[in-house]
């Protein structure tokens, strides 16, 4: 199950982002109805989240664990987090 501000890449190759909107005609009991969609992100960002997969995979490839996240505020910025490494693990 997807959650709002999750990035994808979806099966065509390009990056996406899923974000609420709203449901147009929606029942009158349910006026505020909103469905999770995945919106494909611009050229700008499609360049951005290529780089930082090719650089997530090298530091993948070397057994570092990292998480990339696009900023929550839609400023366009891109955030690494590297996880602790296991307890007695040594990186060479």
């Amino acid at each position: 199950m997807a959650y709002e501000g999750e990035l994808v890449k979806m099966e065509n190759g390009r990056w996406a982002r899923y974000q609420r909107c709203p449901v147009v005609n929606a029942k009158p009991q349910d006026p505020d109805a909103t469905i999770l969609v995945a919106v494909e992100l611009d050229e700008h960002y499609q360049d951005l989240l290529n780089a930082a997969e090719m650089s997530l995979e090298s530091y993948r490839k070397r057994g570092i664990p990292v998480q990339i996240r696009l900023d929550p505020d839609g400023k366009g910025k891109l955030s690494l987090s590297f996880e602790p490494a296991p307890a007695g693990a040594a990186f060479h």
